[in-house]
């Protein structure tokens, strides 16, 4: 009799933990991981811009949320990999003109979502850290932008910014990141460009970088700012010249003064010319002369001067002759 009792006891003991773990066999589904994403969206602050956050591998919608005052964001998406935080509308006010301005055109980071919280700040370099980063089909992710944006900003001369995290101060006693977006409203409001021109260009051409870096710097003293940049992006190839086709490589650099818009600012530039003869990486050799000609007829150069090396400095625009 006892041992009967002992037996129903465990059948109604082993009914109630099925019961309570919602029938035997069955999975209760893991809750989503959640992460907290938060920054600010700077061209000058964006206030009233749409966040949204998408899923960057399939362009799907995690979340939206509004910028307040000072372009401040924050939001929970229940996900965790790499995402884009892009913020579209409300307005700013432009530091050439100090009048408020739409934002017209989408600014972009990537993040990657970790299930806890990260931080992500929206800019005009990281929506062109963005575009260079993800042209064509190229699938989005973290590591493809930080390795761009990293590029990016030793570029704009700001080796020691991490663009997605550090937020630039564009009024008051402003910081190294914020003097460059000031100089971006100068050369906008300078050269007829729009911010969609800025944050879609990719150069096609030395000749482009050259334009952009001088005008660029041209608004950097503009605006005040006591830092110079030597603007490159990842090089270019020459072909149809009948000049490549060798195994030897050149490094260049070009110094001397540009004359633009009343101000004379430095120019210092650092070529990469692969496709030569080997072992001519000389003054005397007219590949090169061809390849890094572009600094002769731009307006307002002087004072320049070209030195070689047979290795290439780090960060040196890349010509390569076919």
């Amino acid at each position: 009799m006892r041992s009967k009792i002992l037996a129903a006891l465990a059948a109604t003991s082993l009914a109630v933990i099925l019961a309570a773990c919602g029938g035997g066999g069955s999975d209760t589904p893991a809750a989503p991981v959640t992460t907290t994403i938060s920054g600010s969206a700077v061209k000058g602050p964006v206030s009233g811009g749409t966040v949204t956050v998408k899923n960057a591998a399939t362009g799907a919608i995690l979340g939206t949320t509004s910028t307040g005052p000072g372009g401040v964001y924050s939001l929970s998406v229940p996900f965790s990999g790499d995402v884009i935080v892009e913020v579209l509308g409300g307005t700013y006010t432009d530091e050439a003109s100090g009048a408020p301005t739409p934002l017209a055109t989408p600014l972009r980071v990537v993040l990657n979502a970790n299930g806890g919280s990260v931080t992500g700040v929206v800019t005009p370099l990281t929506t062109m850290a963005y575009t260079y980063a993800f042209q064509g089909s190229t699938p989005v992710t973290k590591a493809a932008f930080d390795a761009r944006a990293q590029a990016l900003a030793t570029q704009f001369g700001l080796a020691d910014v991490n663009l997605a995290t550090t937020l630039p101060v564009v009024t008051g006693t402003t910081n190294a990141y914020g003097e460059s977006l000031r100089a971006l409203s100068h050369y906008m409001k300078d050269n007829g460009r729009t911010l969609a021109m800025v944050t879609n260009a990719v150069f096609a051409n030395a000749g482009d970088l050259s334009a952009f870096n001088t005008l660029y710097n041209n608004a950097l003293a503009k605006s005040g700012s006591s830092i110079r940049v030597n603007f490159t992006a990842n090089g270019f190839n020459i072909s149809g010249t009948g000049v490549g086709g060798g195994t030897g490589t050149c490094g260049v650099h070009v110094q001397g003064t540009v004359t633009a818009g009343g101000f004379i600012v430095p120019l210092s530039l650092d070529y990469c010319v692969s496709g030569i003869a080997a072992a001519s990486c000389t003054s005397g050799n007219a590949t090169l002369s061809q390849a890094v000609s572009n600094q002769q007829g731009m307006v307002g150069a002087a004072n320049l001067a070209y030195s070689y090396a047979p290795t290439c400095a780090a960060g040196a625009f890349a010509i390569n002759l076919l």
